[in-house]
């Protein structure tokens, strides 16, 4: 005797196919910290405006909104249930490996193709009732992401913002699947510096120097 299958609708149901309010909760968090700190900011009574509060602000405004917004369409457009299946074939491919004899190109007799004679309302039906699935979660690309930004606040101050900042940007191109290493390492230091100049030049404010203390 067979029980069927009840499908689970607790909160553990509920949260699985919301997974992606992980981001919106990052950038929320992101932007009420870099707002607080923003208002706490100590600002010089002789800067000229618009003073450094003003990017701060933009940035954190830019990142509430942005929350708000991807929270409210995971909310209204949830994952469906069934997750996707791994791919059978070898790692690197996502194909599946090779068990059958290939299907004949046409009718020994008539010479008809098989996709002449197939049914194409079968074929839609077909699509139209299999189930929908989610994709999974790249594990590997998260980790990354994280490990990056952790290293990044770490080695801020004893690095300095252009080796650190380069860093970042070159671990986070790594990290979304990028593979031209060194590319990604000279256009990482020409983001780094472009970065200083702004903020040094435009805004009259240094970042952390770091061991190139001497140098900038």
């Amino acid at each position: 005797m067979t029980r069927a299958s009840v499908p689970d609708t607790g909160p553990a149901a509920y949260l699985r196919r919301r997974t992606g309010l992980i981001v919106p909760l990052l950038l929320l968090v992101t932007g009420v910290v870099l707002g607080v700190g923003t208002l706490t900011m100590d600002v010089p009574a002789n800067v000229a405006s618009p003073g450094p509060q003003l990017f701060p602000t933009v940035i954190a405004v830019g990142c509430v909104v942005f929350a708000v917004l991807l929270g409210v369409d995971v909310l209204r457009r949830p994952e469906p249930e069934q997750a996707a299946a791994p791919a059978d074939g070898p790692a690197g491919t996502g194909t599946a490996p090779f068990t059958a004899a290939a299907a004949p190109v046409g009718d020994a007799e008539t010479g008809a193709s098989p996709s002449a004679t197939a049914d194409p309302d079968a074929d839609d039906a077909s699509a139209e009732d299999a189930p929908e699935t989610r994709v999974r979660s790249n594990r590997w690309a998260v980790t990354g992401l994280v490990g990056t930004i952790v290293a990044f606040i770490a080695l801020l101050e004893p690095l300095g913002w252009l080796l650190s900042g380069a860093m970042l940007f070159w671990g986070v191109a790594r990290s979304l699947g990028s593979r031209r290493p060194v590319f990604d390492l000279f256009l990482s230091l020409a983001v780094s510096s472009l970065v200083q100049l702004a903020f040094s030049a435009g805004l009259g404010l240094s970042l952390p120097p770091g061991v190139l203390a001497g140098v900038f």
